[in-house]
């Protein structure tokens, strides 16, 4: 009868132990199904306008206002959006490093900072900036609905029955903030496109892949993540963003395109009409840019297309 006991013990720990291998398997199996849930549209753009004009978009460093936020995360959000932008099939994106050098070469310094455009300026061969800030970026906790267990810190939540597991990648938080998107003519500071909302979404730890690194010691509902994991949260904000600014951008595009198509309009200065090659005819011997192959204007330093030193 001993035996008999020891082995039904044996017998039922291998199948609570089974058990608790499907269990995390199915949690897994879960979460991958809610994340691929979550992010199978972001990046997913429906298609331009078939005469809309490609333009070339620079993304300065974003303003972001959050508990520990630094110039790291303004860096990582205009990446963000630098990222969408590109999905979009919309803009010709160039470097932000590129963009930089392109303002150090044509002395404007002090033209933009982070999130704003402090000053009008033509920086050649950009045609739009676009500038963001994101305001109260903030994750919190939400009562857990899985018991206690070791991971468990007490919130005032509703008791330790309510108590936030950080541990436990089922465990509920919201992300929100304020986002402030706008495309801009840096030569005029007219803003073409912009949107501003608020972005809130609560998701699972494991399905928005995060890692809690803590509560903020002024809020004890505020958690903390790091920057690469706020990055995530700020790609789906922006997201949300883009999204809404398509017909505002697709229009401004078109309209753009439309423009083009009638130079002589664009190149008539105040006070008559121009021959429609006046504002490209060069006086003297011709130029050509060495990068993209354009005409350059006589005495131009820069490529009006691409802004690269003219020869």
């Amino acid at each position: 009868m001993r035996y008999q006991g020891t082995i039904t013990t044996i017998v039922l720990a291998g199948v609570c132990a089974t058990a608790a291998l499907i269990g995390c398997a199915g949690t897994k199996s879960s979460e991958s199904a809610e994340a691929d849930t979550i992010t199978r549209h972001v990046g997913a753009y429906p298609p331009p306008p078939a005469m809309a004009e490609k333009p070339r978009v620079g993304v300065p460093p974003f303003k972001v206002q959050a508990s520990g936020a630094n110039e790291q995360l303004n860096e990582i959000a205009a990446d963000q959006m630098t990222t969408l932008a590109t999905l979009s099939g919309r803009f010709d994106v160039i470097e932000r490093a590129q963009l930089n050098q392109l303002i150090d070469e044509q002395n404007l310094e002090g033209v933009v900072k982070a999130g704003e455009l402090a000053r009008p300026g033509q920086v050649r061969g950009v045609d739009y900036l676009i500038l963001g800030k994101v305001t109260n970026l903030r994750v919190k906790a939400e009562k857990s609905r899985h018991g206690m267990n070791l991971g468990q810190v007490g919130l005032p939540l509703g008791g330790a029955a309510g108590a936030f597991d950080f541990k436990d990648t089922r465990s509920k938080i919201t992300t929100e903030c304020g986002v402030d998107i706008r495309m801009v003519d840096p030569t005029t500071g007219r803003v073409a496109a912009a949107h501003f909302g608020e972005f809130k979404r609560t998701d699972s730890i494991g399905a928005l892949g995060v890692s809690i690194l803590g509560f903020r010691s002024e809020s004890e509902a505020d958690l903390q993540l790091s920057d690469d994991d706020k990055g995530k949260v700020l790609r789906l904000a922006f997201d949300e963003a883009l999204r809404k600014m398509l017909p505002q951008i697709d229009q401004a595009l078109m309209a753009r395109g439309s423009g083009r198509s009638a130079p002589a309009a664009a190149a008539a200065p105040s006070g008559g009409a121009a021959p429609v090659n006046s504002a490209v005819a060069p006086a003297g011997e011709k130029k050509f840019c060495a990068q993209c192959g354009k005409q350059v204007a006589s005495g131009a330093k820069f490529c009006a297309a691409c802004g690269a030193k003219s020869p």
